[in-house]
């Protein structure tokens, strides 16, 4: 397996780019946020990888980070997501995107990359929501809440985010918070919602 490439970017295209590692071009796959901050780069830059073997073709894929390259390992378990999918995926979502979907169960979220119906949105977020939430760092500046995983949770989130709220301010509030889902959802609501309208937001 090639774990990672170093060496300096060659031609760059759409959604791939050639690098040059000691005279080797190497043709790589990578998603848009790769694709651009490779674009920045004029020296010697670090591509992490996946090889991807098949009986007819080997494709590499490349990964400006180790976050990256773990989230393409995780889509790409769901049937029916390929690496054309999932490099789909991390171009048009964040690595924050992406969790708090899982966070929230909102599969909208990810039909907004191409090739990404409802019907496969749905499985995505079934079969690797209790796989990532609370399991894999959402790589973010907040702690992940002690009671994410918890439904009634989520429905505030969503309560919250359709009353005009931000995501990631709500979620650091309730992440600053002691929650105790068995208080239930309105209680739970009026809890978070009394700290979002004071203005209390965790730094």
């Amino acid at each position: 397996m090639i774990a990672y490439l170093r060496g300096t970017v060659g031609k760059v295209a759409e959604n791939s780019l050639v690098l040059d590692v000691n005279g080797v071009g190497y043709a790589v796959i990578c998603s848009a946020r790769t694709i651009n901050e490779a674009k920045s780069f004029s020296g010697v830059i670090h591509i992490f990888t996946v090889l991807n073997v098949r009986e007819d073709s080997w494709t590499l894929y490349g990964f400006i980070s180790e976050q990256e390259r773990a989230w393409f390992n995780v889509l790409t378990s769901v049937q029916g997501v390929g690496g054309k999918v999932a490099i789909a995926i991390l171009s048009s979502l964040s690595d924050e995107d992406i969790y708090n979907a899982f966070l929230t169960s909102d599969k909208s979220m990810f039909t907004r990359a191409d090739g990404v119906g409802p019907k496969l949105a749905m499985r995505i977020v079934t079969e690797l929501k209790e796989k990532v939430v609370g399991k894999i760092s959402p790589n973010i500046s907040m702690p992940i809440p002690s009671c994410s995983e918890s439904r009634i949770l989520s429905d505030v989130i969503s309560a919250l985010v359709n009353l005009g709220y931000q995501r990631t301010d709500i979620l650091r509030v309730i992440a600053s918070m002691q929650l105790d889902e068995k208080e239930g959802f309105d209680t739970l609501l009026k809890h978070v919602l009394a700290r979002l309208s004071s203005g209390a937001l965790a730094i």
